[in-house]
């Protein structure tokens, strides 16, 4: 039995306007844009195992779902940040935390890190002090 020749194309078209609409849901994710200082500036930054050619002052992410940034240079220990989607009180998606300040510790280095917790939920590294101490 023939098939005729046009429902073979009209499959054709059905089957790139599923690709294509999928493509532009997304393409359409909403981003959001998390600034990230760290030190030393020489490091190698990588967001989703993908390797960033340079440091930028902001990343660009979608906020729909988690984000792996994993900070690396030479003679520094190095350090991973999960970034986690989280729904607000209006139904917006927003990625936490969403800013990232980094200061990588030399290898060998024994440092103690103190992390404050203010009570809007901003987390703040304590500086330690000349023996080590945090204040």
């Amino acid at each position: 039995m023939n098939v005729p020749r046009a429902s073979g194309i009209r499959c054709n078209r059905i089957a790139l306007v599923v690709v294509t609409t999928s493509a532009l849901v997304v393409a359409c994710a909403a981003k959001q844009r998390i600034p990230l200082d760290c030190v030393p500036e020489e490091v190698t930054v990588f967001v989703d195992q993908q390797a960033l050619e340079e440091l930028p002052e902001n990343l660009k992410l979608r906020s729909d779902r988690p984000h792996k940034v994993f900070l690396k240079g030479p003679g520094y220990e190095p350090q991973l940040i999960v970034l986690e989607p989280r729904r607000g009180e209006s139904g917006k998606t927003s990625l936490h935390p969403d800013r990232i300040c980094v200061e990588l510790v030399p290898v060998g280095v024994d440092r103690q890190l103190t992390l404050e917790i203010e009570e809007d939920g901003e987390v703040s590294p304590g500086a330690p002090d000349a023996d080590g101490a945090t204040p």
